[in-house]
């Protein structure tokens, strides 16, 4: 295990003033880094869906992270699915589909590859 982290260590950002902010196929993201890590928040309108947006390739992506507001429903070819709600904290394999069941903000920590490297997943 690790050492732990000194106090003087600690950090806090805001996503008021982001490193990076833009929309990517209908949804406003924006992303801050905090030491090493990029840390996403991503606000997808109702009704959207990865499969409209990207075609009907599943996204290859792992994604870490907790849902702020909203629904989203996610699902796999194998059957598998779930639905993520405000209040929840998600680990999303690769290979799925989503859509918004209503308004949804997701804060994800990493992503695709780092995800997978950084979580050992």
């Amino acid at each position: 295990m690790a050492a732990p982290l000194p106090p003087g260590a600690a950090l806090a950002r805001s996503f008021d003033a982001p490193d990076e902010a833009f929309d990517r196929a209908g949804v406003a993201q924006a992303v801050i880094t905090i030491g090493e890590t990029p840390v996403k928040r991503a606000v997808y309108p109702a009704g959207w869906r990865h499969a409209e947006a990207f075609g009907d390739e599943p996204c290859w992506d792992t994604h870490v992270g907790y849902c702020a507001a909203g629904r989203l429903r996610v699902w796999w070819p194998d059957g598998t699915e779930l639905v993520v709600a405000a209040g929840d904290a998600f680990v999303l394999p690769p290979g799925h589909d989503a859509e918004c069941l209503e308004e949804c903000v997701l804060i994800q920590i990493d992503s695709g590859e780092s995800a997978r490297e950084r979580f050992g997943l």
